[in-house]
């Protein structure tokens, strides 16, 4: 009878670990992880772009080539509360857009402007993601 026991623990403190670590991506505070907020990040500005073109022609507009994600650098703070995105031209590294986000019930809200948020003050603070160009910098 100990035995059994003895082996239904084992079994049952195997299963409560493995459940534990079942995910071992960095969760935000939405529960988004950054991946999940980097691919957000990227649809609003690729939207963002798309609806700028059709609204006006702007010569100076940023031709980010194909791939939007391997021409940006994207930084998060607060865990990913605050993003910034800088998309890079694919001709000219020195032309560059800057766009700033405040995640806010797993949607992005573009706060360039915003008078209430101050983010060179967050800019300041110690990053929790960086990626360039594609590439996790930290995680």
């Amino acid at each position: 009878m100990h035995k059994h026991v003895l082996k239904i623990m084992v079994l049952m403190i195997f299963s409560i670990s493995l459940v534990a670590c079942g995910n071992s991506e960095a969760k935000t505070n939405n529960n988004l992880t950054y991946e999940d907020i980097v691919n957000l990040a990227i649809e609003k500005v690729e939207s963002e772009i798309a609806e700028r073109n059709n609204i006006e022609y702007d010569s100076s507009s940023i031709d980010y080539g194909n791939d939007l994600r391997s021409s940006s650098d994207i930084t998060m703070w607060e865990n990913g509360k605050y993003i910034k995105v800088v998309v890079y031209d694919k001709e000219e590294d020195d032309e560059k857009e800057i766009t700033h986000y405040r995640l806010k019930d797993d949607e992005l809200v573009n706060i360039n402007g915003h008078p209430d948020i101050d983010f060179d003050s967050i800019e300041e603070q110690e990053p929790d993601y960086i990626e360039e160009k594609g590439e996790i910098i930290k995680e």
